[in-house]
């Protein structure tokens, strides 16, 4: 049994490490951004009338990151039905528009 909890501790701590590791390329992924909009003089301030452009796949990064993290907390179940809400069995079946949504509502779970 002792050689089991090893394992699980092992692969707790490579998927906190896989966490960290996605917060620190998204850090850099805006940076880069940053740099860049800089760099082709992009730094102008939006009127109130734009809005940004939204990234999809980056969204569906940062809520994929929120739906993990519910989930260790033990949420699993209730990430499940979130989902079914916005008529999904998993992430990827998510229209992307919905995104935004989604994070803030899985977010919210637990609290």
């Amino acid at each position: 049994m002792s050689a089991m909890n090893d394992l699980d501790l092992k692969l707790k701590e490579l998927d906190e490490q896989f966490d960290r590791q996605a917060e620190v390329a998204e850090e850099g992924h805006q940076l880069v951004q940053a740099i860049r909009q800089q760099v082709s003089g992009n730094n102008k301030l939006h009127t109130t009338d734009e809005r940004p452009k939204r990234d999809p796949v980056q969204d569906k990064v940062t809520v994929r990151q929120m739906l993990a993290k519910k989930c260790k907390e033990g949420y699993t179940n209730q990430i499940k039905d979130l989902l079914q809400k916005f008529g999904a069995e998993k992430l990827s079946d998510v229209d992307p528009k919905d995104y935004e949504d989604l994070y803030y509502s899985a977010e919210a779970i637990g609290q």
